[in-house]
């Protein structure tokens, strides 16, 4: 005896199979199962919300050009400014501020000595505000280590018989000499030295390793003090660094 179908299961298995062919068309329709050739699947546009590629590390001769540019803005002789720079005439002055740094205990930019005090890093305007007050009043601790640090030959900031000596020692491609440069040397200028407190001396310390441009910056700025611009060389290279580097 043949045994009758069940209409609850036939029903069952006619959705089932119904679910199946409305889920195929669906993902045939969709691009994820696709029948005949394959393709190659096309590369989405960048869009807005995609983080943009590092830029590449700029060349030597890339770094010198905008060294050089920023020479035309200071309206300097440019081509004694580009012969001075590509000469190289420059840098015996900037190892010898190298080698008197690594002497006295640089090790990192910046570092700075205030009556020979060593601070390390772009520290806060108030650490330098405290040292700098304890020599201003003559109340430091006869324990307080001190280096012998000479000031170089660049041209100081401030009042030449001012009771404190600052010395920087630093790298104009160091992210962080830039940060101190634009968060607490104008601070300093303010209060002490343009007060004349503090009489401050900026000393080459180039990382080559890893700041390829910063020795022919320095040198950049040795050569625009030649033209008595040796200063607003010094601020514009800090306030260009991520075009310059």
């Amino acid at each position: 005896m043949q045994n009758s179908l069940n209409p609850l299961k036939s029903t069952q298995v006619a959705i089932l199979l119904g679910s199946v062919m409305v889920a195929v068309a669906v993902l045939m329709h969709g691009g994820i199962i696709k029948l005949g050739k394959p393709t190659q699947p096309q590369q989405a546009a960048p869009t807005a919300a995609q983080p943009a590629a590092p830029q590449q590390a700029k060349t030597e001769a890339d770094i010198v050009k905008g060294l050089k540019s920023l020479a035309g803005q200071l309206k300097l002789d440019q081509g004694k400014f580009d012969s001075c720079l590509d000469s190289g005439n420059k840098a015996s002055l900037v190892q010898a501020d190298l080698d008197e740094g690594s002497k006295a205990g640089v090790n990192g930019t910046p570092a700075f000595f205030i009556n020979g005090r060593l601070i390390s890093g772009a520290v806060p305007f108030e650490q330098f505000k405290s040292v700098i007050e304890e020599e201003l009043s003559g109340s430091a601790a006869g324990s307080v280590q001190r280096e012998t640090v000479g000031n170089g030959d660049l041209p100081s900031l401030g009042k030449a018989s001012a009771k404190v000596t600052l010395v920087e020692f630093s790298d104009y491609q160091c992210p962080f000499c830039a940060r101190h440069f634009t968060q607490t040397e104008q601070q300093l200028n303010k209060e002490y030295i343009d007060t004349g407190k503090v009489k401050f001396y900026y000393r080459d310390f180039p990382l080559p390793q890893i700041h390829p441009g910063a020795q022919k910056s320095a040198e950049a700025a040795r050569c625009a003090g030649d033209q008595n611009k040796y200063w607003e060389y010094h601020d514009l290279v800090f306030q260009n660094q991520q075009n310059i580097f």
